[in-house]
């Protein structure tokens, strides 16, 4: 594949300019400590990332495939490449919750390249429930805060009810709850610039399966995953999707999916889960401070750009939620 694909494409900013969006967003940006501070506050917990703070970190190879296609190759993307990092599967809610309660999952990897730091960041559900980085702080700032059954009542008075029973729709449309971390798709939900592409990433499992926890553990999904990575190693494919048109894959809107019939997936790397023990005694304590510490952000070779108001907002926001609580932000 060597024709080039993606293209077209262009970015619009919240307030018409760069300028302005940058000022609205300063201004939400207080919400990221509020939530965190929510958060840290009904776990009776040290301070942790507002959503996503439970989970194991983990090794994980990155391998570049021999026909990758030459508009996805750049200074870390080349034919046959392997590199090595460290990631971790996650919950959106809270870390003392059981693993089978209303929320969704996540999958975020780091891996050292020539350019540096290299981050991918997945959910389980190809959208969020905000188009855009304002609806997702203010409306995150609620759900944080209140008790589940409150959580529509508060958005429909603040949305509207269309689009707060929209949101609600959204948030609780996750995956199979049952289902292992290891048999699901995880999609990035946000575009990227490579060389002068626009994409999406998504990970796939190889094979699918339908590997199922036991529901009446409260970590089934963590004591899942530790027991068949002790057995063996587990692979994702990694699948680029191109900018088609602004109508069925936009930039902006965070809330509308690239669906697979408008924008195929393109295999382009496999990610490894090598077999290894999550519980090692050696290992537990350091991990347990690099989870704490880890910060993830997309912002972190100039190899992969991220693209829209949501990626230009998580920037700032993900820098300020590392600071916050103590973690040390790389490469943004």
């Amino acid at each position: 594949m060597n024709e080039r694909l993606g293209l077209g494409w262009s970015e619009r900013y919240l307030g018409g300019s760069a300028q302005a969006e940058a000022a609205l967003l300063e201004e939400e940006m207080i919400l990221v400590k509020k939530i965190q501070q929510t958060v840290a506050q009904k776990q009776d917990s040290k301070m942790r990332r507002g959503f996503h703070n439970k989970g194991d970190v983990l090794k994980v190879e990155l391998q570049i495939a021999e026909d990758v296609p030459e508009c996805l190759q750049t200074d870390f993307i080349k034919p046959g490449e392997r590199y090595y990092g460290m990631g971790r599967f996650s919950r959106s809610q809270s870390k003392f919750g059981r693993d089978k309660d209303l929320d969704q999952r996540g999958f975020a990897f780091r891996v050292e390249t020539p350019s540096g730091l290299q981050d991918f960041l997945f959910s389980n559900t190809p959208i969020s429930f905000a188009e855009d980085p304002i609806t997702f702080l203010r409306a995150g700032l609620i759900i944080a805060s209140n008790a589940r059954p409150v959580v529509p009542i508060k958005l429909i008075r603040m949305y509207g009810l269309r689009k707060g029973l929209r949101i609600v729709r959204d948030i609780l449309g996750s995956p199979d709850r049952d289902l292992s971390f290891t048999c699901q798709r995880y999609w990035t939900r946000t575009p990227f610039q490579i060389n002068d592409s626009a994409i999406s990433f998504t990970v796939v499992p190889e094979p699918e399966g339908e590997v199922r926890i036991d529901s009446s553990r409260p970590d089934g999904l963590t004591d899942l995953l530790r027991e068949d990575l002790l057995k063996g190693a587990h692979v994702f494919k990694l699948a680029a999707q191109f900018f088609v048109s602004e109508e069925k894959t936009p930039i902006e809107n965070t809330n509308q999916e690239w669906r697979e019939v408008d924008t195929p997936l393109v295999p382009f790397a496999t990610v490894t889960l090598p077999q290894q023990d999550l519980e090692n005694p050696s290992d537990t304590e350091s991990k347990e401070t690099l989870e704490l510490e880890m910060a993830f952000n997309p912002w972190t070779t100039p190899c992969i750009q991220p693209l829209g108001a949501m990626n230009r907002s998580r920037r700032e926001a993900y820098k300020r939620s590392a600071q916050h609580r103590g973690g040390v932000p790389k490469g943004v």
